[in-house]
């Protein structure tokens, strides 16, 4: 039996959903119309606000998740990884009569992947499942895939110094303007990918496409590039953070969920935003080596370990 990790007081709240990732290893993902045959299949707790969540923890941090998850074996198994985590889940609704979220993830050899989303119980859907008591003494909401009025009703909880990180994942941010205004008018921090950010604006020029996302709301904005690092605009000003590079790279997917858990775990710490996101890239760099959306997620020592490595 493994036990659970005592849980600390929240100083982060995750708004997101939490997924059963049931992943295939195959040699090459296969062209269209093909067929390739899997070494290895195996559930993994996955989802994007759920594995921030984990990675939070991870680093030290007192976290709650807010999201639902059904009454299945996946949501007993998501539920008892939140636990051996120290993840606080006295806010997380369990539907006995419904399915857990879950993704069907192909990963080739060299760590990419393809990724169906299978949908099930993952969100809260309505405002007035947001209590106030959840948000009260949180210094960072995290917020994931929610819908904009909960987003909204959560955000309206929090103590004027807590800061808003915004993270809308791919569905999330082809909602379009009108559906995320609301919840950018208030975010501090945008973490996007390269392609959620073209998506958002309808720019591919990365840099244009920043600018065009602080004009909406967001105090700073982060772009990740995978291997080429992470653009972010602060105070109207766009540094470039370099990828660390990990010797081995086994699965990138969570990648960028280590990397707001990083980012994260950096504005609690009082980093200024470029070392903050530079802690992101090192989290990533370790999980990357690891199979699993939630595989090889470090403490905090470790990451430092690898900054360490590359300053001297």
């Amino acid at each position: 039996m493994i036990s659970k990790k005592p849980v600390a007081s929240p100083q982060v709240a995750v708004l997101g959903a939490a997924a059963m990732d049931w992943v295939a290893r195959v040699k090459e993902l296969p062209p269209q119309d093909g067929i390739a045959y899997a070494d290895q299949y195996i559930p993994m707790p996955g989802g994007s606000g759920g594995n921030v969540a984990v990675g939070v923890a991870h680093l030290g941090h007192g976290v709650r998740f807010m999201g639902v998850l059904g009454g299945d074996e996946s949501g007993q198994m998501l539920l008892r990884e939140f636990e051996e985590a120290g993840v606080e889940t006295d806010s997380i609704c369990i539907e006995q009569a419904q399915r857990s979220a879950s993704c069907f993830i192909a990963i080739d050899e060299h760590g990419e992947r393809m990724i169906f989303s299978l949908g099930g119980a993952a969100l809260y859907e309505n405002s007035e499942e947001i209590r106030s008591d959840w948000l009260a003494g949180i210094q960072v909401l995290f917020i994931a895939d929610a819908f904009s009025e909960v987003a909204a009703a959560a955000m309206a909880c929090l103590d004027p110094k807590a800061r808003v990180v915004f993270n809308p994942g791919g569905l999330m941010a082809s909602a379009g303007e009108a559906y995320l205004e609301p919840v950018f008018r208030h975010t501090d921090v945008l973490i996007s990918s390269k392609v959620e950010a073209e998506v958002m604006t309808g720019i591919s020029d990365v840099e244009k496409a920043i600018e065009t996302l602080a004009r909406r709301g967001p105090k700073v904005v982060a772009v990740t590039l995978g291997a080429e690092g992470v653009l972010i605009m602060d105070h109207g000003k766009i540094a470039r953070v370099p990828a660390i590079l990990a010797k081995t790279v086994v699965d990138t997917t969570g990648a960028g969920d280590a990397f707001s858990s990083g980012m994260i775990s950096g504005v609690l710490e009082g980093l200024n935003w470029t070392d903050a996101a530079r802690l992101g890239c090192a989290v990533a760099a370790i999980k990357i080596a690891y199979l699993g959306a939630r595989g090889g997620l470090p403490d905090r020592r470790q990451a430092q370990e690898v900054l360490n490595g590359i300053n001297s």
